[in-house]
């Protein structure tokens, strides 16, 4: 749980406007482009009282029917599974299993999964967009998100993208997903053999078919 996502620096104050579609359609040059995607990533996070942010990187598979496999392969070795429906489990190197509880796990859950998958719905409901010449910003608009997530910044590389998550006090996490693969589907197998981590069949299973 501590590797995964909840933070940002300094608070821009801007006019944030609702989602509409042609807002809907720049939100998703930023992101994948299809239901079904795998990547790498590299991440740091921000927690109070430590002097430097944490550094970790790793692999995911997502498939926005399921839900994400979130996995760290340095400097520790664990993984997080976001179901979609909203339960959390945390996978240890070991194979041993935790499920992983409470409001804000599951509200991160249901964010990230409908971020990856691009969810106009959820978005327009729970986030006001803000266009900036560097990228998109989105700002919550439910209490329950605000009380762990102040603003979600969205910037494109050429061939990766920047999502930086400002959470309470200076506390942040940025994230730079890259080497991304889309496809129209996969089932157990082609995940597993996509994923190619230690116990990826496993990973898989319990993702598609738990």
């Amino acid at each position: 749980m501590k590797n995964i996502i909840p933070g940002l620096l300094c608070l821009l104050i801007m006019i944030a406007i609702p989602l509409q579609a042609a807002e809907t359609l720049a939100f998703q040059d930023y992101l994948p482009e299809t239901c079904y995607q795998l990547g790498r990533y590299q991440q740091q996070k921000k927690i109070s009282g430590l002097t430097k942010p944490v550094e970790t990187q790793g692999v995911f598979a997502f498939a926005c029917d399921k839900g994400l496999i979130w996995h760290t392969a340095a400097p520790l070795r664990e993984t997080l599974i976001y179901q979609r429906q909203g339960k959390t489990q945390l996978v240890h190197a070991d194979g041993s299993q935790q499920p992983i509880s409470g409001v804000v796990q599951r509200q991160l859950g249901l964010m990230l999964n409908n971020l990856l998958g691009g969810n106009a719905a959820y978005l327009e409901k729970n986030f006001t967009l803000a266009k900036k010449d560097q990228g998109l910003q989105l700002i919550p608009r439910k209490k329950r998100l605000e009380k762990f997530l102040q603003r979600i910044d969205i910037t494109r590389e050429q061939d990766a993208v920047n999502i930086h998550l400002q959470h309470q006090g200076d506390e942040y996490t940025a994230i730079r997903v890259y080497a991304i693969q889309s496809f129209s589907a996969f089932d157990v197998a082609q995940c597993s053999q996509l994923l190619a981590v230690e116990q990826s069949h496993k990973l898989c299973q319990q993702l598609i078919n738990p």
